[in-house]
């Protein structure tokens, strides 16, 4: 509402609710495929010369762009403002906020839905220049005029005076992330290198949908995709230890039982 005058642009395979607030305002959005890996092509975003929404690292696919790679885009863009949402980076991306000292046109967005584990909370919060910022107030006052809860104001305050204990889960796990791509590559998965709590996996032994409803039956959910360039694959959250190797048993035993019939 406050930037897409002259329209916006996002990836094919992102967030969903970029192109759900774009039809619901009314905006023209440039919906731009990934490439055949999978990772966003920074050079399809420059010189655009329209308002930029990328996720980085991106979801589902769990992939990321450098700072450089996003500094492109953001200085060939000059007239339109350049929004990076950063919900995942905790989890081994690198922000791009230092961007923010050298251009007035990068928006980074953050939350406390991920890394913060507060997604009951609805907190999240934008860093960008005093201009920007103003005109997000202008747009808030003018469609919510509420402010935050007092509830979550003090979550929020908890979460930051207790960075330590979120450091060390992020740390735990980018483990279990390592350990579960390296066990589903052990049983044939191909697995997206990613930056974020989840991971975007495939494999030839059996079809994505027919992998998520046959784990679901025996109580373990992932997520599964209907887009067609994706329908093979699974995002598959990461928990403790135990959750994940109780799911890495659980899909060797599917597949194994599908390789013999």
């Amino acid at each position: 509402m406050a930037f897409s005058q002259d329209g916006a642009a996002v990836a094919d395979i992102t967030y969903g609710f970029y192109e759900v607030f774009a039809e619901l305002h009314g905006i023209d959005a440039k919906v731009i495929p990934l490439k055949e890996d999978f990772s966003i092509c920074p050079d399809d975003y420059k010189g655009i010369n329209r308002a930029v929404f990328i996720a980085n690292p991106n979801a589902p696919t769990g992939m990321s762009l450098t700072v450089e790679e996003i500094e492109d885009i953001v200085k060939t863009n000059p007239n339109n403002v350049v929004v990076i949402d950063e919900a995942y980076v905790d989890f081994g991306g690198t922000s791009a906020v230092e961007l923010v000292k050298k251009y007035d046109n990068i928006l980074v967005v953050m939350t406390y839905s991920k890394s913060r584990s507060l997604a009951g909370g609805r907190l999240g919060f934008s860093i960008g220049s005093k201009e920007l910022t103003a005109d997000l107030r202008k747009i808030k006052y003018s469609t919510n005029p509420y402010n935050i809860n007092r509830l979550t104001l003090l979550a929020g305050e908890a979460c930051l005076n207790d960075e330590k204990y979120y450091s060390d889960n992020c740390k735990k796990i980018i483990e279990n992330r390592e350990y579960t791509t390296a066990e589903l590559v052990k049983l044939g998965f191909e697995v997206l290198p990613s930056k974020t709590n989840f991971i975007f996996a495939r494999t030839d032994k059996i079809d994505g949908e027919k992998l998520y409803k046959e784990l679901k039956k025996n109580g373990i959910l992932v997520r599964h995709f209907t887009k067609e360039r994706i329908k093979d694959y699974i995002r598959v959250t990461i928990g403790t230890r135990e959750q994940m190797e109780a799911f890495i048993a659980e899909v060797k035993r599917i597949t194994e039982g599908e390789a013999a019939k």
